[in-house]
């Protein structure tokens, strides 16, 4: 009970923690109290957020417009023999063949076969960019300090996963309109916040 109430006490402040060196040393503190095991629940729960865009943008996809930005103009050489009739002497971009290609699609187990495959492909790529993203932030916030107080590498990631709490709604919400380009938008943001937060760390 005591990890949990850390937790969003620790969310709280990373959320509305403004330019106030008072509430910055108590998130910093916040963030040594709270466990590993919190740390990676966070950073879950900040990817599912940024991904839902994708996810949702993928889903919505008709199969031969999905299968089409997969693999171009000559996508139906990816798919079984059986399906590649349908493609002999005919436009592949003409309505009746789009049309009885997804209805092949959907009767052949297209949400489980290809969409569920889709979708876990796009968040294993979030959590590998994502990933990316925190190290090279601890990373540089390390040399951004090196004339000061050093942070150490728990509270360095645990500053930027919690300063990631506010940006990542307004990303994707944001990214309901321009899935992508959202990610972008979320990591300037966390990039402004943690650098702000740094300087007001304790001892510089």
């Amino acid at each position: 009970m005591m990890g949990i109430n850390n937790y969003f006490k620790t969310v709280t402040l990373g959320a509305f923690t403004w330019k106030n060196e008072t509430r910055i040393a108590l998130l910093m503190e916040q963030i040594r109290k709270t466990g590993t095991t919190w740390l990676v629940l966070h950073f879950l729960l900040i990817t599912l957020c940024l991904n839902f865009p994708v996810m949702f943008q993928i889903a919505r996809l008709s199969p031969h417009t999905l299968f089409s930005r997969l693999y171009g103009e000559n996508y139906y050489q990816a798919l079984p023999e059986s399906t590649h009739e349908m493609f002999v002497d005919k436009d592949i971009f003409d309505e009746d063949v789009i049309e009885n290609f997804n209805m092949l699609m959907m009767e052949s187990g297209y949400g489980r076969n290809v969409l569920q495959r889709a979708l876990v492909m796009a968040f294993v790529l979030i959590v590998i960019i994502q990933t990316a993203f925190y190290l090279c932030t601890v990373f540089f916030l390390k040399l951004s300090r090196m004339h000061h107080s050093p942070l150490s590498f728990r509270d360095s990631i645990g500053l930027a996963l919690f300063s990631s709490t506010l940006p990542v709604p307004a990303a994707a919400l944001f990214g309901l309109y321009l899935p992508a380009v959202h990610i972008l938008i979320f990591y300037f943001l966390v990039m402004f916040f943690v650098f702000q937060r740094s300087k007001l760390c304790p001892n510089g």
